[in-house]
């Protein structure tokens, strides 16, 4: 079991799976699914439901769509040879349409090989706002506003005069939001803030 820090209460782990599926369904903006390796779904939430279930024809699991089930087989097989990334994303139902972007992660429970897919329309956010970066990322106040602000376009400085902190502090927090959010560089995070896709990010860094 695990004691939360706010009080003497013990949470169980089915307190914290509730409280987890919870959260996931909470968010209409992204869906969540959790496959096994044969491509059954185990868990998806509601935002998931959604999105998959659109009347096209259907894969392994009445959740994917064909299109979607004959890509993950072909990433779990590269997945189970080694041979090919860790992660990888399309476009649904085409890269022409692009309704949806799906993504998909291994990830091992038990010693047990899982994937992680999480789908998210193609309609972009106007604005990357702080809260909600502090949100999608787990960023603190400061590295949301400075990561809001590099986003946006400015300068080290113009975030730095906007902020009332001097420009090392704004560079020492870029370090963090660029390994929180998983980024390389300023065109990379405004990418990811502004939730544009970043083909085969892992690949290059293997490269």
């Amino acid at each position: 079991m695990i004691q939360s820090t706010a009080s003497s209460h013990m949470l169980t782990e089915r307190d914290l799976v509730a409280i987890g599926k919870d959260l996931l369904d909470s968010d209409p903006d992204r869906g969540v699914a959790l496959l096994s390796a044969d491509r059954r779904v185990l868990y998806s939430n509601t935002a998931a439901g959604n999105m998959l279930r659109d009347g096209t024809p259907r894969g392994r699991d009445g959740l994917l769509p064909a299109t979607v089930d004959h890509w993950l087989e072909t990433f779990i097989d590269r997945m189970r040879s080694q041979r090919g990334p860790a992660s990888a994303d399309i476009y649904y139902p085409d890269e022409a349409e692009c309704r949806l972007r799906i993504s998909v992660e291994s990830t091992v429970r038990d010693h047990v090989p899982h994937i992680v897919l999480r789908t998210q329309s193609q309609i972009p956010w106007a604005e990357p706002s702080v809260r909600r970066l502090q949100s999608r990322f787990g960023l603190t106040l400061r590295e949301a506003q400075v990561a809001a602000g590099v986003a946006r376009g400015h300068t080290n400085a113009e975030v730095a005069g906007k902020l009332g902190i001097v420009e090392k502090t704004v560079k020492n927090v870029l370090m963090s939001v660029f390994t929180k959010c998983r980024v390389r560089n300023r065109v990379e995070l405004a990418l990811r803030a502004f939730d544009a896709p970043i083909a085969d990010l892992k690949h290059r860094r293997a490269r």
